[in-house]
């Protein structure tokens, strides 16, 4: 299991995404990071991993 850490600049850019539908993919995609299934991610260096999500 993963700890996925939210900064809250990232929580207020959350927060404010308006469409309901991407706003549930990406909190599903983050729940399924956190229990493993990591999908498309790659690091980008000093322990950060971008993780893609295509709509």
């Amino acid at each position: 299991m993963y700890t996925i850490r939210k900064t809250p600049e990232f929580e207020t850019w959350f927060s404010e995404i308006r469409e309901t539908m991407a706003r549930k993919r990406l909190g599903l995609r983050l729940r399924k990071a956190e229990v493993g299934n990591l999908g498309d991610v790659r690091p980008v260096g000093e322990g950060v991993n971008d993780y893609d999500q295509d709509f």
